[in-house]
């Protein structure tokens, strides 16, 4: 999460207002002091907590320092007046004896006076930066490298024993999948399996290694009677009451309890190769599983069909991990840096301080699409370790001392889920089982006494079953719940199956249009719903991510119509497009948006901007922000028959559907030409996008126009012809579309005819993201226009202006539909949408003359062109004029496209800045005013 640098300093002031008077002692208030410093830069509560953990001391004495973060910064407090040239010297010490790994770049030293920090990018050229810490606000950027994206992916992500054990567990999976076992039975097996393994690491089952014991004395290492090993473990961790007479090797087992065990399932048969990897799995240190990553990737395990082709098997492991970086800029914006800043004030405020304390418990939290609990888990880490932070502020760190079992009140129970695959579910359960000892551990760490884990006595709940069709009501009450979050499933409107139609249709058959929508949108509108539902002085809001197909194009007008104007819902924050990346080798990324809303309107609204999609967001403030994820006005563009400012008609160019037989290469044309010289007279140039984009020679038969009589003479001649002919009749006779199969009577001509009979504006369907301007120009009548361009038939250079300005490539941007994260412009949505900046009709003095200085600006713009593109037969086509290049290597036609933006800004009376963001806010004010 970028940071928010005035936020950052109004709780750098807050804080320093606390310890202002404060005695400024170091081993009663720093860690406190540092846990509101690390609040104010957005570290997450693992991070704070292994930074505190670490024990670094010096040779000679049993003095800590005061926090680590391997590879980042080591700080150092201490008591207000010590001298902080003491502390460097300390502080070298400890630094020297770090290995190489994990020696920090950076070093701070505070005294509650003053504050040091030393940058060793450079050891030979140490940086240094000091100042009082009064001005610590003023120079907030010194301690920006604490900010999630540096600290958090080298501290929580990069365990590889995640990776180590999902590969063991994987030729388990498929040792036992190719034998035959059930695959029901194996799923819910190997979660049992997982569970064990970590409890045997980390003392869930009373003392270490017991699993470990029981692998080496009970079980032979044939394998010939670990199936009766694990019924009979497993029924021993099932049961409470245990008979007298159970062997101690079992005995010694803790009683579990929460339902893991108590299901009767088939137990697979082993061999002594199945035998050694339950042992080499078991002798991995399961003590550092990260339960978020491990969980999602033992799903992508379990979800491989051992039958199905490989190119049908799921993605390599991790595909369906939701990083915990990504995972935290939902529920960062949703409810954790509330909290956070919540306890920032509560330093010298021990009532306010404990009511925040009351209030965690009371906090629950609904992920109706929790897939393996990845969501649930680090919210629930979160909560734990904030609430550590309180019970430290509060009560004190009396190691020992405190009944910190009756003080730990937030559980897993106030966590809830739906996941529609039973295996995600089991794993979910787990994972937070696991997570819940992890954080037992450390509080106990911490304070020296925790909560048991085992007997299990509070689990989550995880609802197996089809989200779009439970009622939520059922899962948790409305009533009693306080956030809605997650990642529900990403498919396209194109690529749902028949029963997630009927899902969609059973939650948004009510709102029009709403076949156009992907699915992800069924949970959106019933978020919404179930918000409603809950009393009006109760209230719940909802982030989700979902792809940013639901924020551009057409479904704009169908989701978030519903959503904000008919429903009364707010946007409160919200991420522009970003690449959500999964942990996995190989998987592509998908072009993503959050977005966070409610009924209830924040006074406080946040939009985060990503200026590159693969790195990090800068947040700023919104007054409103509407379907667009923009700070402007609630206005939604649907389809529109007509242009807006009754300009000329744009039109999708021409619909072959003739299974590439009516259209030629290159070299095919050269060819045909050769072997039937007669077919030249009905070949003419084709282009689609790319080809006009590239200028690729294509071609296509057209024979529109031509004289029946004429041509059928022809075609005797043209046996090659003859025979493309009948290939596109029986293409179209084999369709399932009747008016396809209709066609087949006229198999010579194209399926959709739409061409020019004079020169004409071309546009492209898809264009790069990475061009400021889609490439438009003029093109002769005689080059057929395929259905991947559009064409402006009559167009004039004013109207090329128009289209190849910044004010008409803004509006596109914002309102376009996207393949991927390019483009894909739609004639009814963006430019039947698109204002001129006068009226068709309007024919008087001021109109004409503006019209003129754009028309001479646009000519200027394609003489820059001509240029560049008449200088040799390696001349830049318009995707290398346009592309962006780190050093401009076509001035003039830059300079042409600012005196053209100048010239059209003019006309619409714009004197706003350059960016996008303010020419769509002109935009969509002068559309409202208009209405």
């Amino acid at each position: 999460m970028s940071l928010n640098y005035k936020h950052v300093r109004e709780q750098l002031h807050r804080i320093i207002h606390d310890y202002k008077d404060a005695e400024g002692y170091e081993r009663g208030q720093s860690q406190n002091f540092w846990t509101q410093i690390f609040n104010a830069y957005g570290v997450s509560g693992q991070v704070q907590s292994k930074a505190f953990e670490h024990r670094l001391k010096d040779d000679k004495s049993q003095k800590y320092v005061d926090a680590f973060i391997p590879k980042l910064v080591m700080i150092e407090q201490k008591s207000r007046g010590i001298d902080l040239n003491k502390a460097y010297n300390q502080v070298s010490k400890y630094y020297e004896r770090l290995s190489a790994a994990d020696k920090p770049r950076y070093i701070v030293l505070s005294n509650f006076d003053e504050l040091w920090l030393f940058d060793i990018e450079n050891p030979l050229n140490i940086k240094e930066y000091k100042c009082p810490l009064a001005d610590l606000p003023k120079n907030a950027e010194w301690l920006d490298f604490l900010a999630p994206n540096t600290a958090m992916t080298e501290i929580v992500e990069e365990n590889p024993i995640n990776r180590q054990a999902t590969e063991m567990v994987a030729k388990l999976h498929q040792a036992f999948i190719s034998d035959g076992v059930n695959a029901d039975d194996l799923a819910l097996f190997l979660t049992r399996l997982i569970f064990c393994f970590f409890a045997d690491d980390t003392g869930i089952f009373g003392q270490k290694n017991l699993l470990d014991g029981l692998l080496k004395n009970e079980a032979r290492s044939d394998g010939s009677n670990l199936n009766e090993v694990f019924t009979t473990l497993f029924d021993t961790l099932n049961t409470k009451d245990r008979s007298s007479r159970l062997p101690e090797s079992y005995a010694a087992f803790a009683y579990i309890n929460g339902d893991l065990f108590s299901q009767s399932i088939r137990i697979p048969y082993f061999d002594e190769n199945l035998y050694h990897l339950v042992v080499q799995c078991n002798n991995l240190d399961w003590s550092e599983i990260s339960p978020a990553i491990f969980g999602s990737m033992f799903q992508s395990v379990l979800d491989i069909d051992d039958t199905s082709n490989s190119d049908d098997k799921r993605r390599e492991f991790g595909a369906h991990y939701t990083s915990e970086k990504n995972i935290l800029k939902v529920i960062n914006s949703l409810f954790l840096q509330d909290l956070r800043d919540e306890f920032s004030k509560c330093a010298k405020d021990k009532p306010r301080a404990l009511k925040l304390y009351e209030k965690l418990p009371t906090l629950n939290f609904f992920d109706p699409g929790c897939g393996c609990g990845n969501f649930l888990i680090i919210a629930y880490r979160e909560l734990r370790l904030l609430e550590n932070q309180l019970i430290a502020q509060i009560y004190g760190e009396q190691r020992g001392l405190l009944d910190i079992s009756s003080m730990c009140q937030v559980t897993v129970e106030q966590f809830y889920g739906i996941e529609i695959e039973p295996h995600a579910a089991h794993i979910a359960r787990v994972a937070m089982w696991i997570t819940d000892h992890q954080l037992n551990q450390a509080t106990a760490e911490r304070f020296g006494t925790t909560r048991p884990t085992t007997p299990i006595v509070y689990s989550p709940h995880i609802t197996e079953g089809n989200a779009l069709q439970i009622d939520w009501e059922d899962v948790l009450a409305a009533n009693e719940c306080n956030f809605v979050m997650g990642n529900p499933p990403f498919v396209g409107t194109k690529y749902q199956s028949k029963d997630q139609k009927v899902d969609m249709q059973l939650v948004a058959r009510d709102i029009k249009g709403y076949k156009s929508l992907d699915y992800v949108a069924g949970w959106y509108i019933k978020a919404m719903r179930y918000m409603q539902s809950a009393n009006p002085q109760h209230h719940i809001e909802t982030a989700f991510v979902s792809t940013n197909s639901v924020v551009q194009g057409g479904q704009v007008a169908i989701l978030w119509k519903y959503v904000l104007e008919q429903c009364k819902g707010y946007i409160n924050f919200a991420h522009h497009t970003f690449r959500w990346r999964n942990e996995g080798e190989g998987v592509a990324a998908v072009h993503c948006i959050i977005v966070g809303y409610s009924i209830h309107q924040r006074i406080d609204k946040t939009i985060f901007i990503y200026d590159d999609i693969a790195g990090e967001p800068k947040p700023s403030k919104a007054k409103i922000i509407n379907g667009y994820l923009v700070d402007a006005p609630l206005v939604f563009f649907d389809r529109a028959s007509y242009q807006v400012s009754n300009e000329l008609e744009m039109l999708s160019g021409c619909k072959p559907t003739d299974g590439n037989n009516l259209l030629l290469s290159d070299i095919e044309y050269k060819e045909l030409v050769e072997k039937e010289p007669i077919a030249r007279k009905y070949l003419k140039r084709f282009m689609m996008g790319n080809e006009f984009l590239n200028d690729i020679e294509r071609w296509c038969l057209w024979f529109d126009g031509s004289n029946p009589i004429e041509l059928n003479n022809d075609l005797k001649n043209m046996p090659l012809v003859m025979q493309r002919i009948e290939n596109v009749k029986n293409l179209r006779l084999a369709s399932t579309k009747p008016t396809t199969v209709k066609k087949a009577e006229t198999p010579h001509l194209f399926d959709e005819t739409r061409y020019s009979k004079s020169n004409y504006i071309a546009l492209p369907v898809v264009s790069s993201e990475n061009r400021k301007y889609i490439p438009t120009g003029f093109l002769d009548k005689n080059i057929i226009p395929g259905n991947k361009l559009f064409m402006v038939a009559n167009a004039d250079i004013y109207h090329f202006g128009i289209l190849s300005s910044s004010m008409h490539n803004a509006f596109m941007r914002l309102i376009a539909g996207r393949m991927k994260s390019d483009y894909s412009y739609s004639n009814t949505i963006v430019y039947n949408n698109l204002p001129y900046p006068f009226d068709a009709k309007d024919s008087d003095n001021k109109t004409i003359k503006a019209k003129e200085v754009i028309a001479l600006a646009a000519q200027a713009v394609l003489d820059a062109r001509k240029l560049y593109q008449d200088v040799s037969e390696d001349s830049p086509n318009l995707a290398k004029l346009y592309n962006n290049y780190m050093i401009d290597p076509y001035p003039e036609l830059t300079k042409a496209h600012i005196a053209l933006d100048k010239a059209v800004d003019k006309a619409y009376g714009y004197k706003g800045k350059g960016d996008d963001a303010s020419r769509v806010e002109f935009l969509l004010k002068l559309i409202v005013s208009s209405q």
